[in-house]
């Protein structure tokens, strides 16, 4: 999604019942989209070495549960 379509779904969404001035941008606009970029930015993180191990550790933990309560 692009800045621009971002700025417009922050316009539909932070716009309430008060009147704007032409292209003026709604008071909630910047907020929504420095907390929309900081989401994209976070989104766009790896996932850390040492989370995908603890992960892999639990799959083959509970392969093994699954393998020994089948017994």
């Amino acid at each position: 999604m692009s800045d621009d379509d971002n700025r417009k779904k922050d316009e539909m969404t932070t716009i309430q019942h008060q009147e704007l001035r032409p292209g003026a941008m709604p008071p909630n606009a910047s907020i929504s989209r420095k907390l929309r970029e900081f989401y994209n930015a976070v989104q766009e993180e790896g996932i850390p070495d040492r989370f995908l191990e603890l992960l892999e550790r639990l799959e083959q933990a509970e392969k093994n549960a699954k393998s020994v309560n089948a017994k």
